[in-house]
């Protein structure tokens, strides 16, 4: 058997991530107050709050980040290995924080 090539690895984590976090947003949904602290740039206090539809903003983020990194990794800089890993090290870390803060956000309402 062979070794899982950084890219791949990056891509099933992406997946998993963004599984992960549809799958907590889904079980969570019915438990979620009708504001949720969402918009953490905004000032403290009502701006900074939004419905609960708002969390899947989380998960879109990780999945355009990773279609468009992906798609430029693939078709646009498979010659340079310094930008593709550059694009893969990103797409990871993106994934990672949105599925912490869908966590965390989960987390502290339930």
């Amino acid at each position: 058997m062979g070794k899982i090539k950084v890219e791949n690895g990056v891509l099933i984590f992406c997946v998993v991530s963004i599984l992960a976090q549809a799958s907590l947003i889904l079980s969570a949904s019915g438990k979620l107050p009708p504001q949720i602290p969402i918009f953490y740039s905004k000032p403290w206090g009502e701006p900074m709050l939004g419905p609960p539809i708002a969390l899947w903003i989380l998960p879109a983020i990780s999945t355009v980040s990773s279609l468009v990194n992906f798609s430029l990794a693939t078709f646009l800089f498979k010659e340079t290995g310094f930008l593709t890993r550059t694009l893969f090290i990103t797409t990871f870390i993106i994934n990672s924080m949105t599925l912490y803060d869908t966590g965390k956000i989960i987390s502290l309402l339930t």
